[in-house]
Protein backbone atom coordinates (compact mmCIF):
# COMPACT_ATOMS: atom_id res chain seq x y z
CA UNK A 1 0.00 0.00 0.00
CA UNK A 2 1.47 3.24 -1.11
CA UNK A 3 2.47 5.53 2.07
CA UNK A 4 1.21 8.98 2.93
CA UNK A 5 3.18 11.30 5.24
CA UNK A 6 1.64 12.54 7.97
CA UNK A 7 1.77 13.42 11.51
CA UNK A 8 0.66 10.64 12.94
CA UNK A 9 3.74 8.65 10.56
CA UNK A 10 6.15 11.03 11.96
CA UNK A 11 5.23 11.12 15.58
CA UNK A 12 5.45 6.57 14.78
CA UNK A 13 9.31 6.97 13.55
CA UNK A 14 10.50 9.85 16.54
CA UNK A 15 8.92 6.83 18.63
CA UNK A 16 10.85 4.28 16.94
CA UNK A 17 7.46 2.27 16.07
CA UNK A 18 8.05 2.22 11.97
CA UNK A 19 7.91 -0.51 9.50
CA UNK A 20 10.93 -1.18 7.66
CA UNK A 21 8.54 0.11 4.90
CA UNK A 22 7.47 3.60 7.10
CA UNK A 23 10.63 4.28 8.05
CA UNK A 24 12.63 4.11 4.29
CA UNK A 25 9.30 6.85 3.19
CA UNK A 26 9.85 8.91 5.86
CA UNK A 27 13.58 8.69 5.28
CA UNK A 28 13.30 9.34 1.71
CA UNK A 29 11.31 12.33 2.15
CA UNK A 30 13.65 13.96 4.53
CA UNK A 31 16.49 13.24 2.67
CA UNK A 32 14.30 15.16 -0.27
CA UNK A 33 13.49 17.67 1.59
CA UNK A 34 16.82 18.67 3.05
CA UNK A 35 18.77 18.44 -0.02
CA UNK A 36 16.14 21.56 -0.56
CA UNK A 37 16.49 23.33 2.25
CA UNK A 38 20.48 23.19 2.08
CA UNK A 39 20.60 25.54 -0.46
CA UNK A 40 18.23 28.23 1.12
CA UNK A 41 19.85 31.26 2.68
CA UNK A 42 18.16 31.99 5.63
CA UNK A 43 17.29 35.64 5.77
CA UNK A 44 15.37 35.22 1.97
CA UNK A 45 13.07 31.61 2.99
CA UNK A 46 9.74 32.33 1.77
CA UNK A 47 7.61 31.19 5.04
CA UNK A 48 4.65 31.32 2.61
CA UNK A 49 5.52 28.67 0.47
CA UNK A 50 7.39 26.89 3.62
CA UNK A 51 3.97 26.66 5.31
CA UNK A 52 2.34 25.40 1.82
CA UNK A 53 4.65 22.79 1.87
CA UNK A 54 4.11 21.07 5.31
CA UNK A 55 0.34 21.77 4.73
CA UNK A 56 0.76 19.90 2.04
CA UNK A 57 3.33 17.00 2.81
CA UNK A 58 2.97 17.03 6.54
CA UNK A 59 -0.02 17.29 7.85
CA UNK A 60 -3.14 16.27 6.05
CA UNK A 61 -5.96 17.64 4.69
CA UNK A 62 -7.87 17.01 7.60
CA UNK A 63 -6.04 19.23 10.26
CA UNK A 64 -5.26 22.52 7.51
CA UNK A 65 -8.66 24.52 8.33
CA UNK A 66 -8.26 24.16 12.47
CA UNK A 67 -4.47 25.84 12.40
CA UNK A 68 -3.29 29.35 12.62
CA UNK A 69 -0.61 29.94 10.64
CA UNK A 70 1.48 31.20 12.78
CA UNK A 71 1.78 28.27 15.76
CA UNK A 72 1.65 25.89 12.47
CA UNK A 73 4.84 27.31 11.57
CA UNK A 74 6.35 26.78 15.04
CA UNK A 75 5.14 23.06 14.76
CA UNK A 76 6.51 22.19 11.17
CA UNK A 77 9.52 23.78 12.08
CA UNK A 78 10.29 21.66 15.11
CA UNK A 79 8.97 18.40 13.11
CA UNK A 80 11.92 19.42 10.35
CA UNK A 81 14.58 19.98 12.41
CA UNK A 82 14.91 16.79 14.81
CA UNK A 83 13.36 13.93 12.29
CA UNK A 84 15.77 11.42 12.98
CA UNK A 85 18.85 13.67 14.02
CA UNK A 86 18.74 15.61 10.81
CA UNK A 87 16.85 18.51 9.23
CA UNK A 88 16.73 22.20 8.67
CA UNK A 89 15.73 24.54 11.36
CA UNK A 90 15.85 28.05 10.86
CA UNK A 91 14.55 31.07 13.49
CA UNK A 92 13.86 34.72 12.78
CA UNK A 93 13.15 36.12 17.00
CA UNK A 94 15.51 39.83 17.62
CA UNK A 95 18.60 39.45 19.76
CA UNK A 96 18.02 40.42 23.38
CA UNK A 97 21.02 41.95 25.06
CA UNK A 98 22.36 42.50 28.46
CA UNK A 99 25.02 44.59 30.49
CA UNK A 100 26.16 40.71 31.45
CA UNK A 101 26.24 37.27 29.99
CA UNK A 102 23.45 35.37 32.20
CA UNK A 103 23.12 31.71 32.12
CA UNK A 104 20.94 30.56 29.29
CA UNK A 105 20.41 33.87 27.77
CA UNK A 106 21.51 34.82 24.13
CA UNK A 107 25.05 35.67 23.74
CA UNK A 108 26.70 39.58 23.39
CA UNK A 109 28.94 41.23 21.23
CA UNK A 110 31.11 42.32 23.78
CA UNK A 111 35.03 41.11 24.98
CA UNK A 112 37.35 42.30 26.97
CA UNK A 113 41.10 44.05 26.39
CA UNK A 114 43.28 42.81 28.24
CA UNK A 115 46.34 45.45 28.14
CA UNK A 116 49.15 45.15 30.53
CA UNK A 117 47.61 45.18 33.55
CA UNK A 118 44.76 46.79 32.58
CA UNK A 119 41.55 45.44 31.62
CA UNK A 120 39.26 47.83 29.20
CA UNK A 121 35.64 46.63 28.41
CA UNK A 122 34.95 46.73 24.14
CA UNK A 123 31.44 46.50 22.49
CA UNK A 124 29.63 47.85 19.34
CA UNK A 125 29.98 50.98 20.62
CA UNK A 126 33.81 51.15 21.74
CA UNK A 127 35.55 48.68 19.41
CA UNK A 128 39.06 47.35 19.25
CA UNK A 129 41.44 50.33 17.92
CA UNK A 130 44.95 49.24 16.94
CA UNK A 131 46.28 52.26 18.59
CA UNK A 132 46.24 50.94 21.87
CA UNK A 133 49.10 48.75 20.28
CA UNK A 134 50.67 51.92 19.53
CA UNK A 135 50.23 53.97 22.31
CA UNK A 136 51.00 50.88 24.81
CA UNK A 137 54.54 49.30 22.73
CA UNK A 138 55.68 46.53 24.90
CA UNK A 139 52.63 45.52 26.67
CA UNK A 140 51.08 42.62 26.70
CA UNK A 141 48.03 43.04 24.20
CA UNK A 142 44.98 40.13 24.55
CA UNK A 143 41.11 40.30 23.24
CA UNK A 144 39.56 37.82 25.25
CA UNK A 145 35.95 36.64 25.52
CA UNK A 146 33.65 35.10 28.14
CA UNK A 147 30.73 32.90 27.46
CA UNK A 148 27.77 34.38 26.56
CA UNK A 149 30.42 36.81 24.45
CA UNK A 150 31.93 37.10 20.32
CA UNK A 151 33.71 39.61 18.98
CA UNK A 152 34.73 41.10 15.65
CA UNK A 153 38.18 43.20 15.28
CA UNK A 154 40.37 44.47 12.50
CA UNK A 155 44.48 44.16 13.53
CA UNK A 156 46.69 46.84 12.76
CA UNK A 157 47.51 44.86 9.36
CA UNK A 158 43.94 45.02 8.13
CA UNK A 159 43.49 41.28 9.05
CA UNK A 160 39.77 40.56 10.03
CA UNK A 161 39.25 38.57 13.25
CA UNK A 162 36.04 37.44 14.67
CA UNK A 163 36.73 35.76 17.84
CA UNK A 164 33.99 32.96 19.53
CA UNK A 165 32.48 32.61 22.80
CA UNK A 166 35.15 31.86 25.66
CA UNK A 167 38.31 32.43 23.53
CA UNK A 168 41.58 34.38 23.94
CA UNK A 169 43.31 35.76 21.30
CA UNK A 170 46.74 37.18 22.15
CA UNK A 171 48.60 39.39 20.02
CA UNK A 172 52.64 39.29 19.92
CA UNK A 173 54.75 41.69 20.43
CA UNK A 174 56.09 43.32 17.61
CA UNK A 175 53.33 42.43 15.60
CA UNK A 176 53.45 43.13 11.55
CA UNK A 177 57.17 44.45 12.08
CA UNK A 178 58.52 41.37 10.32
CA UNK A 179 55.57 38.72 10.99
CA UNK A 180 52.38 38.55 12.54
CA UNK A 181 52.06 36.29 15.45
CA UNK A 182 48.75 35.66 17.04
CA UNK A 183 48.06 32.98 19.53
CA UNK A 184 44.69 31.45 20.06
CA UNK A 185 42.56 29.78 22.75
CA UNK A 186 39.63 28.54 21.83
CA UNK A 187 38.32 29.22 18.28
CA UNK A 188 38.74 32.44 15.80
CA UNK A 189 37.90 32.61 12.15
CA UNK A 190 40.83 34.57 10.46
CA UNK A 191 40.20 36.82 6.83
CA UNK A 192 44.16 37.52 6.57
CA UNK A 193 45.27 41.05 5.01
CA UNK A 194 47.98 39.83 2.29
CA UNK A 195 51.42 40.89 2.92
CA UNK A 196 54.22 38.63 1.38
CA UNK A 197 56.61 39.18 3.03
CA UNK A 198 55.16 39.11 6.39
CA UNK A 199 53.38 35.80 7.07
CA UNK A 200 50.24 35.52 9.57
CA UNK A 201 51.10 32.65 11.84
CA UNK A 202 48.28 31.57 14.58
CA UNK A 203 49.59 29.86 17.48
CA UNK A 204 47.41 27.28 19.08
CA UNK A 205 49.42 25.39 21.68
CA UNK A 206 52.16 23.35 20.05
CA UNK A 207 50.60 23.45 16.56
CA UNK A 208 51.42 26.56 14.08
CA UNK A 209 49.30 27.97 11.28
CA UNK A 210 50.61 29.78 8.35
CA UNK A 211 48.88 31.79 6.15
CA UNK A 212 50.23 34.66 3.37
CA UNK A 213 46.33 36.07 2.34
CA UNK A 214 43.77 33.56 3.47
CA UNK A 215 40.46 32.82 5.10
CA UNK A 216 39.92 30.12 7.67
CA UNK A 217 39.22 28.90 10.77
CA UNK A 218 40.21 27.11 13.82
CA UNK A 219 38.71 25.88 16.45
CA UNK A 220 40.22 24.02 19.85
CA UNK A 221 38.67 23.87 23.21
CA UNK A 222 41.18 21.55 25.30
CA UNK A 223 38.60 21.33 27.87
CA UNK A 224 35.85 19.64 25.65
CA UNK A 225 38.07 18.03 23.32
CA UNK A 226 41.69 17.06 22.08
CA UNK A 227 41.06 17.42 18.32
CA UNK A 228 42.19 20.76 16.80
CA UNK A 229 40.20 21.47 13.80
CA UNK A 230 41.04 23.96 11.00
CA UNK A 231 39.16 24.66 7.87
CA UNK A 232 40.35 26.63 4.99
CA UNK A 233 37.84 28.62 2.66
CA UNK A 234 40.22 30.75 0.58
CA UNK A 235 43.81 30.60 -0.23
CA UNK A 236 46.43 28.71 1.51
CA UNK A 237 47.89 27.10 4.65
CA UNK A 238 50.80 25.10 5.95
CA UNK A 239 49.58 23.68 9.67
CA UNK A 240 52.83 22.44 11.62
CA UNK A 241 52.73 20.10 14.46
CA UNK A 242 56.11 18.54 16.25
CA UNK A 243 58.04 18.36 13.01
CA UNK A 244 55.48 17.34 10.92
CA UNK A 245 53.55 19.28 8.35
CA UNK A 246 50.38 19.47 5.88
CA UNK A 247 49.51 21.74 3.36
CA UNK A 248 45.60 22.84 2.79
CA UNK A 249 43.78 24.06 -0.22
CA UNK A 250 40.39 25.59 0.01
CA UNK A 251 37.82 23.27 0.43
CA UNK A 252 39.54 20.99 2.82
CA UNK A 253 39.83 20.89 6.54
CA UNK A 254 42.43 19.26 9.66
CA UNK A 255 41.94 17.64 12.04
CA UNK A 256 44.75 17.30 14.67
CA UNK A 257 44.90 15.27 17.21
CA UNK A 258 46.94 17.43 20.34
CA UNK A 259 47.79 14.30 22.36
CA UNK A 260 49.64 12.45 19.47
CA UNK A 261 49.79 14.84 16.89
CA UNK A 262 47.51 12.95 14.25
CA UNK A 263 46.51 14.78 11.18
CA UNK A 264 43.50 13.34 9.45
CA UNK A 265 43.08 15.67 6.26
CA UNK A 266 39.10 15.93 4.98
CA UNK A 267 37.26 17.35 2.06
CA UNK A 268 35.37 20.11 3.48
CA UNK A 269 31.67 19.32 3.32
CA UNK A 270 29.70 21.78 1.80
CA UNK A 271 26.42 21.08 3.36
CA UNK A 272 28.15 22.41 6.64
CA UNK A 273 30.55 25.41 6.79
CA UNK A 274 32.51 25.39 10.48
CA UNK A 275 32.42 28.84 10.75
CA UNK A 276 28.77 29.87 10.48
CA UNK A 277 28.86 30.87 14.07
CA UNK A 278 30.35 33.89 13.28
CA UNK A 279 27.53 34.68 10.53
CA UNK A 280 25.18 34.12 13.26
CA UNK A 281 23.66 30.42 13.36
CA UNK A 282 24.89 27.29 14.67
CA UNK A 283 25.11 24.11 11.99
CA UNK A 284 25.06 20.56 12.94
CA UNK A 285 25.64 17.60 10.30
CA UNK A 286 24.90 14.40 11.93
CA UNK A 287 27.23 16.02 15.27
CA UNK A 288 26.96 13.82 18.61
CA UNK A 289 24.74 15.55 20.71
CA UNK A 290 27.90 16.36 23.24
CA UNK A 291 29.72 18.33 20.74
CA UNK A 292 26.01 20.60 20.22
CA UNK A 293 25.49 21.15 23.72
CA UNK A 294 29.72 22.38 24.14
CA UNK A 295 28.76 24.87 21.64
CA UNK A 296 25.39 25.66 23.00
CA UNK A 297 27.07 26.19 26.44
CA UNK A 298 29.47 28.64 25.17
CA UNK A 299 26.80 30.66 24.09
CA UNK A 300 24.19 30.63 26.44
CA UNK A 301 26.86 30.61 29.41
CA UNK A 302 25.73 27.23 31.23
CA UNK A 303 27.45 24.28 32.67
CA UNK A 304 25.48 20.98 31.50
CA UNK A 305 25.69 17.44 32.61
CA UNK A 306 24.76 14.53 30.30
CA UNK A 307 23.69 10.98 30.86
CA UNK A 308 25.42 8.28 28.85
CA UNK A 309 22.47 7.03 27.54
CA UNK A 310 22.62 10.35 25.13
CA UNK A 311 26.29 10.35 24.93
CA UNK A 312 26.17 8.63 21.02
CA UNK A 313 23.13 10.36 20.42
CA UNK A 314 23.55 12.52 16.94
CA UNK A 315 21.66 15.71 15.53
CA UNK A 316 21.67 17.64 12.23
CA UNK A 317 20.18 21.49 12.10
CA UNK A 318 20.90 24.92 11.87
CA UNK A 319 19.94 27.44 14.76
CA UNK A 320 19.91 30.74 14.73
CA UNK A 321 21.82 32.15 17.70
CA UNK A 322 19.50 34.73 18.14
CA UNK A 323 16.87 32.24 19.15
CA UNK A 324 16.14 31.97 23.11
CA UNK A 325 17.44 28.84 25.37
CA UNK A 326 13.85 28.35 25.98
CA UNK A 327 12.78 27.66 22.46
CA UNK A 328 16.74 25.05 22.02
CA UNK A 329 14.47 23.33 25.31
CA UNK A 330 11.46 22.99 22.76
CA UNK A 331 13.71 20.99 20.34
CA UNK A 332 15.49 19.44 22.73
CA UNK A 333 12.54 18.18 24.26
CA UNK A 334 10.43 16.83 21.13
CA UNK A 335 13.86 15.40 19.75
CA UNK A 336 13.25 12.57 22.88
CA UNK A 337 15.64 14.32 25.20
CA UNK A 338 14.37 14.81 28.75
CA UNK A 339 16.30 17.72 30.70
CA UNK A 340 15.89 19.39 34.64
CA UNK A 341 17.42 22.78 35.40
CA UNK A 342 19.52 23.31 38.26
CA UNK A 343 20.40 27.11 38.78
CA UNK A 344 22.40 27.92 35.53
CA UNK A 345 22.59 23.78 35.28
CA UNK A 346 21.10 21.49 32.92
CA UNK A 347 20.60 18.45 33.39
CA UNK A 348 19.76 15.87 30.62
CA UNK A 349 18.86 12.52 32.03
CA UNK A 350 16.18 10.06 30.55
Amino acid sequence: MKQRLSKQLLQKYQQGMCSAEEMAYVESWYNQLSKANNAKDIPELDLAAEDRYFQQHIFGPELRANRHRRAYLKVAASVVFFLMAGAVMYFFSGRQRSPQPLPFSVGQFQADLLIGNEVVSLDEKKPFSPAWMEQRKGDQVAIKTKKGQEFKMELPDGTTVWLNADSKLEIGSGYNVQERAVFLEGEAYFKVAKNKVKPFIVHVGKTSIEALGTAFNVKLYPNDSQLLTTQLDEGKIRVSNAGLQEILLPGQRIQLNVLNGDFQLQQENKQQDAANWKDGYFEFDQTPLPEILADLARWYNFTYSLSPVYKNKVLSGKISKKESFAEVLKILRFAGINYTIDKDRLLLVP
